[in-house]
């Protein structure tokens, strides 16, 4: 998987002695941050990381956690952490995991068309053209499209996907403002949602265990803009 070090944006300010002055407001969440799209999150130092990943199948050990959804998984890194420069990395909290296989997302993704256009008419940065809408993955291939008046969409003959996590409507397209569904096989990323599990057996490292949510799920981001790097396609940002 591809691995990224996620940490907080600093859209989040955590200074408790900045509550005390000027009123607070260096410590007031900016709104509309363009650096993390709304995530709170950065990711950063994308690297090919090696390991298993296991779907979850309501196993106990995930079970004791306390906290399962459907769609969790885990993964298990290499011991070493090796990744694909030969360099060691070890997973954290909050890091983010891409997959390099593509799958259909759940049900789908519904969009308002045009609303990050419609943002950036009011100063808003969304990083997006009026001809574009974010999506929560980098798509593969579209699955189905279609609007909430009825109307089917096809890729390539009305839109086309990607590079990056855009969907961009080249021919005919659903009315702005108007709402539509779009199911489509995405390269699915997840978040590492709680501290890893290490593993030691006698001096030795077996690896940690990594609990992984889905990240449409576990940032629950409805934020309509992007950022730089959603328009970027995945193999273009890996480092290795």
């Amino acid at each position: 998987m591809i691995h990224e070090i996620g940490v907080a944006c600093t859209c989040r300010v955590d200074d408790v002695y900045s509550s005390t002055i000027n009123d607070g407001i260096g410590r007031r969440r900016e709104a509309f941050c363009n650096r993390c799209g709304q995530d709170q999150f950065l990711f950063r130092n994308p690297k090919l990381l090696f390991g298993i990943f296991t779907a979850s199948r309501f196993q106990r050990n995930i079970l004791d956690t306390g906290n399962y959804l459907p769609g969790d998984a885990t993964f298990s890194p290499h011991p070493r952490g090796t990744s694909c420069d030969g360099s060691t990395t070890k997973a954290g909290t909050a890091d983010k995991l891409t997959a390099t296989w593509a799958e259909p997302l759940d049900e789908g993704h519904v969009l308002v068309r045009g609303s990050g256009s419609a943002a950036a008419a009011e100063g808003v940065i969304t990083s997006l053209a009026d001809s574009e809408d974010r999506l929560w993955y980098e798509p593969a291939k579209s699955i189905w499209c279609e609007d909430e008046y009825g109307t089917v969409y096809t890729e390539n003959g009305d839109f086309v996907l990607g590079p990056g996590k855009v969907i961009r409507w080249t021919g005919n397209q659903p009315p702005v403002g108007s709402k539509y569904s779009i199911k489509y096989e995405a390269y699915f990323e997840w978040i590492v949602w709680q501290p890893p599990g290490e593993r030691v057996k006698q001096g030795e490292d077996f690896g940690s265990l990594l609990n992984i949510r889905k990240r449409h799920v576990q940032l629950l981001n409805s934020s309509p803009f992007a950022t730089d790097e959603n328009k970027i396609s995945l193999q273009a940002r890996v480092n290795c």
